[in-house]
């Protein structure tokens, strides 16, 4: 840990450091959003549901669209259509409670697609992706 950090505090190491601080970034949101869309799933949802994993849920980073601020949300390629359309559902759950309105950002939907590649599954999670990736 002290060595990666003195590494990372080089000059010459400084665009790997920066893309590590951001990669945690991006899987800590991950987590604290799948963490949320969990805590409103219903009871005939947490059978489609169980298998899910931070790798399912979209990439989403600080920045602006449009002139608006808020948390640019980029859509998984790779995930299935009922998964997707489970998140939408789940993620309306969550903005319509207030106290989850006033502590989060705005999400700023955006068409264009995160460069990341589907995660290794096993065929019991083949309904979580597409077949066309």
């Amino acid at each position: 840990m002290v060595r990666r950090n003195f590494r990372c505090s080089q000059p010459d190491h400084a665009e790997k450091a920066t893309a590590i601080k951001k990669s945690a970034r991006c899987r800590s949101r991950s987590k604290r959003l799948l963490e949320a869309r969990q805590s409103v799933l219903e009871a005939e949802e947490l059978a489609f549901w169980k298998g899910v994993t931070i790798d399912l849920m979209s990439d989403e980073e600080d920045g602006s669209f449009k002139w608006v601020s808020g948390w640019i949300v980029r859509p998984l390629r790779f995930r299935s259509q009922e998964l997707s359309d489970l998140c939408l559902k789940l993620q309306k759950r969550l903005e319509a409670d207030p106290k989850y309105s006033v502590t989060h950002h705005r999400r700023l939907q955006i068409e264009e697609f995160p460069a990341r590649t589907p995660p290794l599954h096993g065929p019991e999670l083949d309904r979580f992706f597409t077949s066309s990736v």
